[in-house]
């Protein structure tokens, strides 16, 4: 099968025909459900299929929330609105956030408008009217948005204002808004400078106006085409490399809007963190103004980007325009890393921070806002909080206020040398702010680390089959422990630990060992209200006053939203989607066993074709991925709506038996690079012992650090007839210092963008020091050293802008290869990403690629009827 021959399916399919690409180009996806203060309706914002005429090459296509719209659904009678029709003008609606009094809906769009290009050239703010149904735009400046996939560019993250306190508003799961409501009628919003182009539309456009720019410069002859990148006493100076976002209060109803405050931003690495206080007249800030100057004898103690940022801790007032107030930070906590939230009566708010670049433990601060004073609460080697810092992964809040002068901690005791926590752990401290500090969870065996707050001075925490509850009250803090009805119980709903609430959604096993989901109150947790949802359900909302709760459920014939009454426990069906999935055969999945080459027992996956056949062997396509273990049929590598060429089911459908073997993590090695050829073949073996695989027709591909792993293989083994590698590396020495290809047009702070560098040191290939200190070390770990082994025919695939493999890493190992004159296939995407999936055009073409390798390289072959 050549790339050119695959097509559109036809519109009459007969049931349980195979998958195809343009089967997983057609995914409609739910990027946000939100219900309306009244809950009589609720918006969802669901993304367009990757249909022709759509505008792409913003992000990878199947993330990209400028082909969605906004729809409304009553959820009395089931009406569906589209109130946007985007797909006309090729434009995106989402990010739809209701006002309190539910009569607004704020949004993102990149609708044109006058002379602006279809699909739109940014992101503005709109706002839809419930009386008129009009969706009008507020302003004609950008907004400065947080792109989505990998590392997100210009971070920010949200909270307070009208929705629940301390809380990020947000998008999606993959974004945060930029913008939240005051009140009814007053939204906060951050933008772009005047000609500022918003992430979303930047992050992947920007190499390309920088190059038209270049051309127009040496075509005139009069300015340099220099961009500089300095170091040490060199550095390019902060004035000069500054950025700003405006931080403007528009009114929605008076069509008025008003700056409050300039804000500095830096667009890698940290966030613009904004918390309105509870009175809604001030707001902290916690700005990104550069990445930190990496110090020669020190590193960032954590994988985690938001440690290399520099941040900067300051109020803004938001009823008038005036400058930010800036706060100076003590020696002991001289980068502030993470913005927690406000004292009750909007007077203190509490920051963590650390002393230095390559400090592991950071310390409890409150700052006041009025006098702009800073004061530690707790010991100085007490370490609060853990190593995670950007909003969009925090899962948890490590401090809670108990009225306004205490605060509950989590303290993590396994910062060596930074914590009091005996044994090292995580433990919960109640501390008063100039007096005593208390460990409240010493004495309480398995208390989680996830606690949450059910009101002013009472928390929480679900686990091991009880539930938890500490108070501190008039009598001190106390704590109780009480039984649940359910066995390994955790919390569902609500989804942000940081919101306070009395009641949740549990999910456990129940006493007749099936999986059950309750509503309990903290205050009688035994009298938990069973919800009738299915085992595999997300929940998108629940409304006890209202007595609803809101799922989806996703399977192989689509995904479904559905209303679950908590009276009788009756559903009735909201949205349906993705139900051209229904007609596709998916062939059947299977676990396997084997034995690893250190004798221990692993599980592998398997996708079967359609049309399998119990006794015949067949070609074998191994997906490789090191440091990914299957442990279930709910591998993540099995989700049927994976995007584009990733969906493993699209080479089932082809005839192939795809093998996704469990693969430890790589340890470094001094003698040389990790050995996974042993892990991956007794996979392939065990496949050819119990008679599925043809060992003569066994291929390999990965994609990233999977990527790496068959540039590994094919010089460990020549077992594979094929291999296909995509955005992998192969010479770690030049990947830890290569610039990002996306990072042309940031002068000044372009070497800034990569962290290639701390992902060698301390991710997943941890290498643990920097070439300068050990260049062998990293040559040894690299495939690029071992090219001269490779006899497997193998395809290489890489996109022009990989954020985390330079394409570069793929024509060394291609040239390499050409020079010995043995057979590969290079294939550069101009303008790609990492994911490969800018346009469906590419998704596309890198399909039928891989399917015509596999077929050529892995042919029918004539044999005994054992074989086909």
């Amino acid at each position: 099968m050549t790339a050119s021959a695959i097509g559109r399916p036809s519109i009459a399919q007969s049931a349980g025909r195979p998958l195809m690409i343009d089967d997983v180009l057609a995914i409609t996806r739910i990027d946000r459900f939100a219900v309306a203060p009244d809950g009589d309706w609720a918006a969802a914002v669901l993304q367009r299929p990757a249909n022709v005429g759509e505008a792409y090459g913003r992000t990878a296509y199947e993330v990209d929330p400028s082909r969605s719209d906004v729809w409304l659904i009553s959820l009395r009678t089931g009406e569906r609105r589209n109130i946007t029709q985007g797909a006309e003008a090729a434009a995106g609606y989402w990010c739809a956030m209701w006002s309190p009094d539910g009569t607004r809906l704020a949004m993102l769009s990149t609708r044109p408008e006058g002379s602006e290009p279809r699909g739109g050239d940014n992101v503005r703010l709109y706002v839809w009217e419930a009386a008129t149904g009009a969706v009008t735009r507020l302003s004609e400046a950008a907004v400065m948005t947080q792109t989505r996939y990998g590392s997100p560019l210009h971070s920010v993250d949200m909270r307070g204002g009208a929705g629940p306190g301390g809380v990020t508003h947000r998008c999606s799961d993959e974004e945060n808004a930029p913008f939240l409501w005051l009140d009814d009628r007053r939204l906060l919003a951050v933008m772009l400078p005047p000609g500022g182009v918003s992430g979303l539309i930047d992050e992947y456009s920007r190499p390309a106006r920088h190059t038209e720019q270049t051309l127009q410069a040496l075509r005139d002859g009069n300015q340099p085409t220099l961009t500089v990148a300095g170091s040490g006493a060199e550095r390019v100076p902060e004035a000069e490399r500054a950025t700003f976002a405006q931080l403007r209060l528009f009114d929605v109803e008076a069509r008025a809007a008003a700056s409050v405050a300039a804000l500095p931003t830096y667009p890698f690495h940290g966030e613009l963190t904004l918390s309105v206080a509870p009175d809604g007249r001030r707001a902290a800030v916690l700005a990104t103004v550069g990445a930190i100057a990496p110090v020669a004898d020190e590193r960032s103690p954590y994988l985690n980007e938001g440690w290399l940022a520099e941040r900067r801790l300051g109020f803004v007032t938001l009823d008038e325009a005036a400058p930010v107030r800036w706060v100076a930070m003590p020696a002991e906590g001289r980068y502030p890393l993470e913005l927690l939230s406000w004292s009750p009566d909007s007077a203190r708010v509490a920051v963590r921070a650390r002393n230095s670049f390559g400090a592991a433990a950071t310390p409890l601060f409150i700052a006041s806002s009025d006098r702009l004073a800073v004061e530690r609460v707790g010991p100085a080697a007490m370490s609060v909080g853990g190593r995670v810092v950007h909003s969009l992964y925090l899962r948890e809040s490590p401090v809670f206020w108990v009225g306004d002068g205490s605060l509950l901690a989590r303290v993590d005791g396994s910062v060596p040398g930074a914590g009091p926590a005996d044994p090292p752990g995580e433990e919960w401290w109640l501390l008063r702010i100039g007096g005593e500090a208390l460990n409240l969870t010493r004495s309480i065996s398995g208390f989680p680390s996830v606690l949450r707050q059910a009101g002013p001075q009472q928390f929480f925490a679900v686990d091991n089959g009880r539930i938890f509850v500490l108070t501190d009250g008039a009598q001190g803090p106390q704590s109780r422990s009480l039984p649940l009805s359910i066995r390994a119980a955790s919390i569902r709903w609500p989804a942000d630990p940081r919101q306070t609430t009395s009641e949740v959604v549990i999910a456990g096993e129940a006493p007749d060992g099936g999986r059950t989901h309750q509503l309990i109150s903290v205050a009688n947790p035994a009298a938990g209200r069973r919800i009738a949802l299915a085992p595999d359900a997300q929940l998108l909302a629940i409304e006890p006053a209202r007595s609803i709760a809101i799922s989806s459920q996703t399977s192989r014939q689509g995904v479904n939203v559905t209303l679950t009454s908590l009276l009788d426990g009756s559903r009735r069906s909201l949205l349906s989607t993705n139900a051209h999935l229904a007609r596709i055969d998916w062939g059947e999945t299977r676990l396997i066993e084997y034995h690893r080459r250190n004798g221990e027992t692993s599980q592998a996956a398997l996708i079967l074709p359609p049309s399998y056949r119990p006794g015949r062997r067949y070609p074998v396509i191994t997906w490789v991925y090191p440091a990914y273990t299957v442990r279930s049929l709910d591998s993540y590598f099995l989700d049927p709506y994976m995007p584009g060429f990733y969906n493993l089911y699209l080479y089932a459908a082809q005839g192939y038996v795809v093998l996704i073997p469990s693969i430890p993590p790589p340890a470094t090695q001094e003698s040389g690079l990790p050995d996974f050829s042993g892990d991956v073949l007794a996979a392939v073996d065990r496949l050819v012992d119990i008679g599925i695989a043809d060992p003569e027709r066994v291929g390999v591909m990965g994609q990233s650090f999977g990527g790496f792993g068959v540039y590994a293989l094919v010089t460990q083994t020549n077992r594979f007839r094929a291999a296909v590698a995509m955005a992998g590396d192969t010479d770690f020495h030049r990947f830890y210092s290569q610039f990002d290809a996306a990072a042309r047009g940031y002068d000044g702070i372009e070497h800034e963008k990569s962290v290639n560098w701390i992902l060698a040191e301390l991710g997943q290939i941890g290498l643990d020091v920097p070439p300068h200190q050990n260049a062998e070390l990293y040559w040894r770990n690299s495939p690029q050293a071992y090219v001269d082994r490779v006899e497997t025919p193998l395809l290489l695939i890489h996109g022009e802008l990989d954020k985390r493999a330079p394409m570069s890493q793929a024509e060394s190992f291609f040239y390499s290869l050409y020079r010995q004159g043995k057979t590969a296939r290079l294939l550069r995407y101009w303008g790609e990403s990492h994911s490969l999936a800018q346009s469906p055009a590419n998704v596309r073409s890198i399909y039928g690629e891989i399917v015509a390798w596999f077929d050529r390289y892995l042919p029918p072959r004539p044999g005994p009827a054992g074989a086909d």
